[in-house]
Protein backbone atom coordinates (compact mmCIF):
# COMPACT_ATOMS: atom_id res chain seq x y z
CA UNK A 1 0.00 0.00 0.00
CA UNK A 2 1.44 3.35 -1.02
CA UNK A 3 2.01 6.04 1.59
CA UNK A 4 1.55 9.56 0.22
CA UNK A 5 3.09 12.48 2.11
CA UNK A 6 1.80 12.32 5.69
CA UNK A 7 -1.20 10.05 5.33
CA UNK A 8 -1.78 6.37 4.86
CA UNK A 9 -4.70 4.95 2.93
CA UNK A 10 -6.12 1.84 4.53
CA UNK A 11 -8.83 -0.29 2.99
CA UNK A 12 -11.28 -2.11 5.22
CA UNK A 13 -13.37 -4.53 3.28
CA UNK A 14 -16.99 -5.24 4.18
CA UNK A 15 -19.12 -7.95 2.60
CA UNK A 16 -22.82 -7.10 2.49
CA UNK A 17 -25.60 -9.19 0.97
CA UNK A 18 -28.99 -7.73 0.12
CA UNK A 19 -31.79 -10.00 -1.09
CA UNK A 20 -34.35 -7.93 -2.96
CA UNK A 21 -36.45 -10.84 -4.19
CA UNK A 22 -36.38 -14.59 -4.55
CA UNK A 23 -35.21 -14.10 -8.12
CA UNK A 24 -32.76 -12.63 -8.86
CA UNK A 25 -30.39 -12.49 -5.91
CA UNK A 26 -28.30 -9.35 -5.64
CA UNK A 27 -25.19 -9.19 -3.43
CA UNK A 28 -23.15 -6.05 -2.84
CA UNK A 29 -19.48 -6.31 -1.90
CA UNK A 30 -17.93 -3.02 -0.80
CA UNK A 31 -14.41 -1.75 -0.16
CA UNK A 32 -14.46 0.74 2.69
CA UNK A 33 -11.51 3.16 2.58
CA UNK A 34 -10.53 5.37 5.49
CA UNK A 35 -7.84 8.01 5.58
CA UNK A 36 -6.28 9.71 8.57
CA UNK A 37 -3.21 11.92 8.43
CA UNK A 38 -2.32 11.00 12.02
CA UNK A 39 -3.65 7.44 11.99
CA UNK A 40 -0.95 5.94 14.15
CA UNK A 41 -0.37 9.06 16.24
CA UNK A 42 -3.98 8.87 17.40
CA UNK A 43 -3.08 5.81 19.43
CA UNK A 44 -0.61 7.31 21.85
CA UNK A 45 0.38 5.57 25.02
CA UNK A 46 -1.74 7.78 27.25
CA UNK A 47 -4.88 6.67 25.41
CA UNK A 48 -4.48 3.21 26.89
CA UNK A 49 -4.43 3.63 30.64
CA UNK A 50 -4.29 0.58 32.82
CA UNK A 51 -7.80 1.06 34.16
CA UNK A 52 -9.17 0.83 30.64
CA UNK A 53 -8.08 -2.79 30.45
CA UNK A 54 -9.21 -4.34 33.69
CA UNK A 55 -9.53 -8.08 33.77
CA UNK A 56 -13.32 -8.03 33.80
CA UNK A 57 -13.35 -6.23 30.44
CA UNK A 58 -12.09 -9.40 28.76
CA UNK A 59 -14.57 -12.04 29.73
CA UNK A 60 -14.62 -15.38 27.97
CA UNK A 61 -17.75 -14.56 25.97
CA UNK A 62 -15.96 -11.64 24.31
CA UNK A 63 -13.78 -14.10 22.41
CA UNK A 64 -16.11 -16.18 20.32
CA UNK A 65 -14.71 -19.11 18.41
CA UNK A 66 -15.57 -17.67 15.00
CA UNK A 67 -13.32 -14.67 15.66
CA UNK A 68 -10.30 -16.92 15.93
CA UNK A 69 -10.59 -19.56 13.25
CA UNK A 70 -7.73 -22.01 13.44
CA UNK A 71 -7.23 -22.31 9.69
CA UNK A 72 -6.51 -19.55 7.21
CA UNK A 73 -9.25 -19.54 4.62
CA UNK A 74 -11.07 -17.55 1.93
CA UNK A 75 -14.85 -17.40 1.74
CA UNK A 76 -16.64 -18.68 -1.34
CA UNK A 77 -19.77 -16.70 -2.07
CA UNK A 78 -21.07 -17.84 -5.42
CA UNK A 79 -20.74 -19.83 -8.64
CA UNK A 80 -21.01 -18.84 -12.29
CA UNK A 81 -23.52 -20.83 -14.32
CA UNK A 82 -24.05 -21.29 -18.05
CA UNK A 83 -22.04 -18.16 -18.88
CA UNK A 84 -18.96 -20.21 -18.00
CA UNK A 85 -19.84 -23.26 -20.12
CA UNK A 86 -17.10 -22.49 -22.65
CA UNK A 87 -14.57 -21.78 -19.88
CA UNK A 88 -14.57 -18.04 -20.48
CA UNK A 89 -16.16 -14.88 -19.08
CA UNK A 90 -16.29 -11.51 -20.80
CA UNK A 91 -15.59 -8.14 -19.21
CA UNK A 92 -16.14 -4.57 -20.35
CA UNK A 93 -14.19 -1.53 -19.15
CA UNK A 94 -16.31 1.60 -19.32
CA UNK A 95 -13.94 4.29 -20.54
CA UNK A 96 -16.18 7.21 -19.59
CA UNK A 97 -14.16 9.56 -17.35
CA UNK A 98 -11.35 6.99 -17.25
CA UNK A 99 -7.91 7.94 -18.52
CA UNK A 100 -5.86 5.59 -20.67
CA UNK A 101 -3.54 5.01 -17.73
CA UNK A 102 -6.45 4.11 -15.45
CA UNK A 103 -7.92 1.81 -18.09
CA UNK A 104 -4.59 0.06 -18.42
CA UNK A 105 -4.30 -0.34 -14.64
CA UNK A 106 -7.71 -2.06 -14.59
CA UNK A 107 -6.84 -4.15 -17.64
CA UNK A 108 -3.60 -5.28 -15.98
CA UNK A 109 -5.53 -6.29 -12.87
CA UNK A 110 -7.88 -8.47 -14.91
CA UNK A 111 -4.96 -9.85 -16.92
CA UNK A 112 -3.27 -11.13 -13.75
CA UNK A 113 -6.35 -13.20 -12.87
CA UNK A 114 -6.55 -14.37 -16.49
CA UNK A 115 -2.96 -15.55 -16.71
CA UNK A 116 -2.85 -17.22 -13.29
CA UNK A 117 -6.04 -19.30 -13.60
CA UNK A 118 -5.23 -21.60 -16.50
CA UNK A 119 -8.71 -23.12 -17.01
CA UNK A 120 -10.32 -19.66 -17.15
CA UNK A 121 -10.30 -17.18 -20.03
CA UNK A 122 -11.20 -13.55 -19.34
CA UNK A 123 -11.92 -11.80 -22.63
CA UNK A 124 -12.45 -8.07 -23.05
CA UNK A 125 -15.75 -7.17 -24.69
CA UNK A 126 -16.47 -3.87 -26.45
CA UNK A 127 -20.18 -3.98 -25.62
CA UNK A 128 -21.34 -3.40 -22.06
CA UNK A 129 -24.74 -4.95 -22.74
CA UNK A 130 -23.44 -8.43 -23.56
CA UNK A 131 -20.50 -8.62 -21.14
CA UNK A 132 -20.56 -10.81 -18.03
CA UNK A 133 -18.56 -8.34 -15.92
CA UNK A 134 -18.60 -4.56 -16.21
CA UNK A 135 -15.97 -2.28 -14.67
CA UNK A 136 -16.41 1.46 -14.31
CA UNK A 137 -14.82 4.37 -12.48
CA UNK A 138 -17.12 6.25 -10.12
CA UNK A 139 -16.98 9.80 -8.79
CA UNK A 140 -19.72 9.84 -6.16
CA UNK A 141 -19.78 7.33 -3.32
CA UNK A 142 -22.57 9.13 -1.45
CA UNK A 143 -20.18 10.65 1.05
CA UNK A 144 -19.03 7.23 2.28
CA UNK A 145 -15.37 6.28 2.32
CA UNK A 146 -15.71 3.55 -0.27
CA UNK A 147 -12.84 2.66 -2.58
CA UNK A 148 -14.98 0.32 -4.67
CA UNK A 149 -17.85 -2.13 -4.75
CA UNK A 150 -19.00 -5.17 -6.69
CA UNK A 151 -22.65 -6.01 -7.25
CA UNK A 152 -23.17 -9.65 -8.18
CA UNK A 153 -26.49 -10.80 -9.63
CA UNK A 154 -27.62 -14.42 -9.47
CA UNK A 155 -30.56 -16.12 -11.17
CA UNK A 156 -33.35 -18.06 -9.49
CA UNK A 157 -31.15 -21.16 -9.35
CA UNK A 158 -28.41 -19.33 -7.48
CA UNK A 159 -25.90 -19.05 -10.33
CA UNK A 160 -24.09 -15.82 -11.12
CA UNK A 161 -25.26 -14.15 -14.30
CA UNK A 162 -23.62 -10.71 -14.01
CA UNK A 163 -21.16 -8.71 -11.95
CA UNK A 164 -20.87 -4.92 -11.87
CA UNK A 165 -17.68 -3.41 -10.48
CA UNK A 166 -17.35 0.25 -9.52
CA UNK A 167 -13.95 1.66 -8.57
CA UNK A 168 -14.04 5.11 -7.00
CA UNK A 169 -11.47 7.74 -7.92
CA UNK A 170 -10.66 8.52 -4.31
CA UNK A 171 -12.00 9.32 -0.88
CA UNK A 172 -12.46 12.72 0.70
CA UNK A 173 -9.84 15.02 -0.84
CA UNK A 174 -7.46 12.19 -1.77
CA UNK A 175 -7.32 10.87 -5.32
CA UNK A 176 -6.17 7.31 -5.93
CA UNK A 177 -3.21 6.80 -8.24
CA UNK A 178 -3.18 4.08 -10.89
CA UNK A 179 -1.42 1.61 -8.56
CA UNK A 180 -4.22 1.89 -6.00
CA UNK A 181 -6.93 1.76 -8.67
CA UNK A 182 -5.35 -1.41 -10.03
CA UNK A 183 -5.22 -3.01 -6.61
CA UNK A 184 -8.86 -2.19 -5.88
CA UNK A 185 -9.81 -3.57 -9.31
CA UNK A 186 -7.92 -6.77 -8.60
CA UNK A 187 -9.69 -7.27 -5.27
CA UNK A 188 -13.10 -6.56 -6.77
CA UNK A 189 -12.45 -9.01 -9.62
CA UNK A 190 -12.00 -11.66 -6.93
CA UNK A 191 -15.56 -10.93 -5.76
CA UNK A 192 -16.80 -11.00 -9.37
CA UNK A 193 -15.26 -14.46 -9.82
CA UNK A 194 -17.05 -15.87 -6.78
CA UNK A 195 -14.94 -15.02 -3.74
CA UNK A 196 -15.79 -13.46 -0.41
CA UNK A 197 -13.11 -12.32 2.05
CA UNK A 198 -10.14 -14.00 3.66
CA UNK A 199 -9.95 -14.40 7.44
CA UNK A 200 -6.23 -13.62 7.58
CA UNK A 201 -3.79 -10.96 6.45
CA UNK A 202 -1.34 -11.23 3.59
CA UNK A 203 -3.50 -11.99 0.55
CA UNK A 204 -5.54 -10.03 -1.95
CA UNK A 205 -8.95 -10.86 -0.45
CA UNK A 206 -7.98 -9.90 3.11
CA UNK A 207 -10.35 -7.51 4.87
CA UNK A 208 -7.53 -5.02 5.39
CA UNK A 209 -4.94 -4.25 2.74
CA UNK A 210 -1.48 -5.05 4.08
CA UNK A 211 1.83 -6.43 2.91
CA UNK A 212 1.29 -9.32 0.54
CA UNK A 213 -2.11 -8.21 -0.76
CA UNK A 214 -0.98 -6.72 -4.07
CA UNK A 215 -0.89 -9.92 -6.13
CA UNK A 216 -3.13 -12.91 -6.82
CA UNK A 217 -1.79 -15.80 -4.74
CA UNK A 218 -2.15 -19.55 -5.13
CA UNK A 219 -4.83 -19.55 -2.44
CA UNK A 220 -7.04 -17.14 -4.38
CA UNK A 221 -6.47 -19.13 -7.57
CA UNK A 222 -7.58 -22.32 -5.84
CA UNK A 223 -10.56 -20.53 -4.30
CA UNK A 224 -11.86 -19.34 -7.70
CA UNK A 225 -11.44 -22.85 -9.11
CA UNK A 226 -13.29 -24.28 -6.12
CA UNK A 227 -16.06 -21.70 -6.44
CA UNK A 228 -16.58 -22.72 -10.07
CA UNK A 229 -15.43 -26.31 -9.75
CA UNK A 230 -18.08 -27.73 -12.08
CA UNK A 231 -16.18 -26.12 -14.99
CA UNK A 232 -12.73 -25.06 -13.82
CA UNK A 233 -12.00 -28.11 -11.69
CA UNK A 234 -13.59 -30.81 -13.86
CA UNK A 235 -14.49 -31.41 -17.50
CA UNK A 236 -17.81 -29.59 -17.07
CA UNK A 237 -19.76 -32.30 -18.88
CA UNK A 238 -22.21 -32.65 -16.00
CA UNK A 239 -23.34 -29.03 -16.37
CA UNK A 240 -23.42 -26.19 -13.82
CA UNK A 241 -23.62 -27.08 -10.15
CA UNK A 242 -23.24 -24.97 -7.02
CA UNK A 243 -20.06 -25.77 -5.14
CA UNK A 244 -20.84 -27.29 -1.73
CA UNK A 245 -17.92 -25.48 -0.10
CA UNK A 246 -18.36 -22.09 1.53
CA UNK A 247 -14.63 -21.56 2.04
CA UNK A 248 -11.25 -22.95 1.07
CA UNK A 249 -8.29 -23.52 3.38
CA UNK A 250 -5.06 -21.82 2.34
Amino acid sequence: MEVRSSFTVLFGLLLLSIVISSSPLVSIHTVDASTDSDFFEDFEEEDFEEEDFEEEDFEEEDFEEEDFEEENSIQICCTWGSSLEDGSLTYHIDDDDMSEEQQQAVRNAVHEWDTKIEPLELEEESSKKISDITIELGDDNDGEELAGQTITISNGYGFLVNAQITIYKGVQEYDFDTVTIGQVAKHEMGHALGLGHANFDGNLMAEMVNYGTATVSECEINAVIEANYWKLGSDGNAGPSITPSNSITC
